[in-house]
């Protein structure tokens, strides 16, 4: 019996193991992250800059693609126009979802398979590469009206 307990005291720490990365965004922004395989992390910014008055970063998974956010006090964005989608070149560039390792990266953009192409994935790539604390009514406009399902506008980055 105590040999069982032991080896679970022993084990269990392992199940919610936590792996550090370096993301980065469409705007070529470096962000430190410790993520659980769960997708929980926390982030810091090592290069680049912030939003005006956002000093906070976010995951945002709601969609197929898995993006960063400036956020205020509350942790949660504004408005999807403060996410950025992150970009990557292999799987161990995107955190980890579901219990795996890494996360899925495809086309050079991490992304949740299991999702469609949504609004909050338009938005993200509208404004991809346009700065951050961006308002392009244009952009935006193009975006929410990707139809259902949703086609990400020619003139916005693809997926």
């Amino acid at each position: 019996m105590r040999f069982w307990l032991l080896l679970l005291l022993v084990l269990a720490p392992g199940c919610r193991k936590v792996s550090e990365r370096t993301l980065r965004d469409t705007e070529s922004r470096s962000i430190k992250a410790s993520c659980d395989r769960e997708g929980k992390c926390e982030l810091a910014l090592v290069a680049g800059q912030h939003a005006p008055d956002k000093k906070a970063l976010a995951l945002h998974t709601t969609g197929n693609l898995v993006g960063v956010c400036d956020v205020g006090e509350s942790n949660e964005p504004d408005a999807t126009t403060d996410c950025r989608a992150l970009v990557c070149d292999a799987d161990v560039d995107c955190p980890p979802m579901h219990g795996l390792k890494d996360g899925t990266c495809i086309n050079g953009l991490c992304r949740e398979p299991s999702a469609s192409i949504g609004v909050d994935d338009a938005v993200m790539l509208c404004f991809a590469g346009t700065g951050l604390g961006t308002t392009s009514p244009d952009r935006l406009a193009l975006a929410l009206n990707c139809g259902s399902p949703c086609r990400v506008p020619a003139v916005c980055r693809q997926p």
